[in-house]
């Protein structure tokens, strides 16, 4: 029997297929499926909630023309998290999505299933963290001819050292990821961030 989720990704194809924007979501590979990856193996989501600016991404067509992006994650129940991504679109208004990410199993940590309304659920990888300043998360699927990748470097601050961003870079590298195809991400004076984080007690989550 198919994979629900496979039958979700090759529907997706068939519609960024015909909206003929597929050239910011796939990327034609040599290898023949995603590479085999480990994910952190002390991971720990409780530190990891909080706020996290996106430093530098893989494009993709749910983000494209994006700036300013962010996730925020906060504790709703043990081992799901809620998940806010906010941003800037290219006409600078703003935008966000609201889901949440669950543990898969305490065998598998890292490993979490990212849901967002109206869209496929998707894997959500953390490669490595230090919590404090980097986040080095990633997703891969095959379709068909396509491997479709997926990959975040994430900070804590709006904008990352050469240093820390080498070892962050250094997790993906060590599994074979194309780390050319990362980015920059928009962050900083010219960024409208919404809503403020810690919140406000004036505003929902």
């Amino acid at each position: 029997m198919l994979n629900t989720r496979f039958i979700t990704t090759l529907l997706a194809v068939a519609i960024i297929f015909v909206s003929g924007t597929h050239a910011a979501v796939f990327r034609r590979s040599s290898r023949a499926t995603c590479p085999q990856v480990t994910t952190k193996p002390d991971f720990n989501y409780i530190p990891y909630a909080g706020l996290w600016y996106e430093i530098e991404r893989f494009e993709n067509v749910f983000q494209q023309g994006t700036s300013c992006e962010r996730a925020i994650y906060e504790e709703i129940s043990v081992g799901v998290v809620s998940v806010l991504n906010t941003g800037v679109l290219a006409d600078g208004s703003l935008t966000n999505i609201t889901g949440s990410a669950t543990a898969i199993s305490p065998d598998e940590p890292g490993h979490l299933i990212v849901s967002f309304p109206g869209r496929p659920d998707g894997d959500y990888l953390v490669l490595d963290t230090d919590y404090t300043n980097y986040a080095s998360v990633y997703s891969c699927d095959v379709a068909g001819a396509f491997v479709l990748e997926y990959a975040w470097l994430l900070g804590r601050e709006q904008t990352m050292t050469q240093e820390v961003r080498d070892v962050a870079l250094s997790k993906f590298t060590q599994f074979g990821v194309d780390v050319s195809q990362f980015q920059l991400t928009t962050q900083g004076e010219t960024c409208v961030y919404y809503p403020e984080y810690p919140f406000p007690p004036s505003v929902s989550k």
